[in-house]
């Protein structure tokens, strides 16, 4: 193959590139979300390279949460989670400003 030739590949090699960086990433944030047991509140959202399908919640103690934006959480939710699980529970605060159970969550649903 000539030079010419092999510069005509570059942007499906950057492509390539970005998609396995992102499917690391993610895949990475799901291991730890998994072996986490969290305590915690949720103290940032944040949009993420899907393009508002799907937000990253970030709680307290530096765990990421991606979640489809129909599933969507709130900056001060309580989430509760066993170590080992992917299943997860959020209790949000009510009028009266104490905390009682919203809804259970699956991180792979």
């Amino acid at each position: 193959m000539e030079i010419k030739n092999i510069w005509k590949l570059f942007p499906i090699l950057i492509i390539v590139v970005i998609i396995f960086f992102f499917e690391y990433k993610s895949s990475n944030e799901r291991e730890a979300f998994h072996i986490a047991k969290i305590n915690s509140h949720i103290v940032k959202k944040k949009n993420n390279w899907s393009g508002g399908r799907s937000y990253d919640y970030l709680t307290e103690n530096n765990i990421t949460i991606t979640m489809m934006n129909i599933n969507s959480l709130t900056v001060g939710d309580s989430i509760s989670k066993l170590a080992n699980s992917d299943n997860f529970k959020v209790y949000r605060k009510n009028r009266f400003g104490m905390y009682e159970f919203y809804k259970n969550y699956n991180i792979n649903d």
